[in-house]
């Protein structure tokens, strides 16, 4: 199994040196830098190209989502994992539409950061579950108001489990259909929404009113 090369940006070393003991534990991820402020994150990204940026989203310098924008930018196949204490609802969106491909918080368990890391590396979405709740908590549209074509009860139920961060045989699993009904699901989902990638289909259903959201 390859490495997974991982950056920990975090302003709080005590923090840097917990994340860095977690992940150095695990034989298949290495932590090639680490940053404490925003410029040296950006920078210590451009010079690494980790495959995950796990960023704090307030550090001295510029905004967690300026540094998700730049690292994305310079660093097109590091996936960006945010790993905050806070989870207002716009510095989610802010940080989702800048290219981060996750966001948890930093009272979740140990494990489901190794975790959240080695999905994000293969390309997954990742979110905590109060995240998760308001971005695809509700049911699709009936009708066609949203200038997108609507999505069927099956699609927006796996549009909410690819929110959860689940691959396409776990959805299959949850769902009782196979893992290629699951794919042309995913598919149909991307096209329909003009989406490049899971991240940006929830935030595309989200802002054009596709899903409700239930506060």
């Amino acid at each position: 199994m390859d490495r997974i090369n991982v950056f920990i940006a975090d302003d709080h070393e005590l923090v840097r040196y917990a994340l860095r003991t977690l992940l150095e534990a695990e034989p298949d991820i290495s932590v090639v830098g680490e940053a404490g402020g925003s410029g040296s994150a950006i920078s210590g990204c451009a010079e690494t190209s980790p495959d995950v940026l796990l960023l704090d989203l307030r550090m001295p310098g510029v905004g967690g989502v300026e540094v998700c924008r730049e690292v994305r930018a310079l660093c097109p196949n590091t996936a960006v994992l945010v790993l905050t204490s806070f989870d207002e609802d716009e510095e989610v969106f802010g940080v989702l539409s800048a290219g981060a491909s996750g966001y948890i918080l930093k009272d979740t368990r140990a494990e489901r950061v190794v975790e959240a890391t080695r999905s994000v590396a293969d390309g997954q979405s990742v979110f905590d579950t109060s995240v998760a709740d308001r971005l695809i908590n509700g049911r699709a549209k009936t009708s066609g108001d949203s200038g997108i074509d609507p999505l069927s009860e099956r699609e927006a139920e796996v549009l909410g489990l690819m929110a959860k961060g689940l691959s396409n045989k776990e959805i299959g699993r949850a769902l009782w259909i196979g893992e290629t009904t699951v794919k042309t699901h995913v598919s149909h989902i991307l096209r329909k929404l003009g989406a490049a990638d899971r991240t940006q289909a929830v935030l595309t259903a989200v802002r054009t009113g596709l899903v409700h959201l239930n506060g």
